[in-house]
């Protein structure tokens, strides 16, 4: 791929695009829901997609005016999720082999996510991939979440590499923002869950593409 040739390091982002969690959150946010007897909003998926988990449950809090404790919540979400990531969800086509390609070339590799460890560990080793991957850096670990290039830098801190060195996977406008304020190359992932924006996706990447096979 031309856009790596002159850069040292490729961070990733974590859902959609790497791995295709979409339908797995859904079913959490639908059930966690449903036993408040709350309706599902349509935009409150996208709202907390760059929010580390305490921001979304104290987001979740205030949004919905519920009298809970913040730390439940993330139990709650996690007791619902960790299964899923542990054991069915699955990468999207082409990524294994992308990131096999990657590493052969001697670039370095790193994940930048707003999920956890719980979660992030064991679905990379379940898909055989977490051995191929430098550095970690979630939104656990940073002062801000997804929508500031706080993750991004950190990722790119701990594979010793500049910024203007690095190329960051994304899928959502937030996203591709951040990591493009902290003065990285940035590559759009259109997957099948955002095509409503992939127009503006296009625009503010550098890049885009919608199939891992055809880099």
């Amino acid at each position: 791929m031309e856009l790596l040739k002159d850069k040292k390091a490729v961070i990733f982002d974590l859902d959609n695009t790497l791995l295709d969690s979409h339908n797995a959150w859904n079913e959490v946010d639908e059930e966690f829901f449903r036993r408040r007897g709350l309706p599902c909003e349509k935009d409150y998926c996208r709202s907390v997609s760059t929010m580390s988990f305490k921001e979304a449950a104290d987001y979740t809090i205030n949004r919905f005016s519920l009298n809970e404790n913040p730390d439940d919540i993330i139990e709650e979400w996690m007791g619902l999720i960790e299964e899923q990531y542990a054991k069915h969800i699955g990468l999207f086509d082409g990524v294994k082999k992308f990131l096999q390609s990657i590493k052969k070339s001697g670039k370095k590799i790193a994940l930048a996510t707003a999920a956890s460890p719980r979660l992030y560990v064991p679905a990379l080793k379940n898909n055989g991939i977490y051995d191929l991957f430098d550095a970690f850096a979630c939104t656990e670990e940073t002062a801000r979440g997804k929508g500031f290039p706080d993750v991004y830098l950190l990722a790119a801190e701990r594979v010793n590499e500049s910024p203007s060195d690095c190329v960051v996977f994304e899928d959502i406008i937030p996203g591709v923002k951040a990591a493009r304020a902290g003065g990285m190359t940035v590559c759009a992932f259109l997957n099948p869950y955002t095509q409503p924006e992939w127009s503006e996706l296009e625009r503010l990447s550098d890049f885009a593409f919608h199939d891992y096979n055809e880099l």
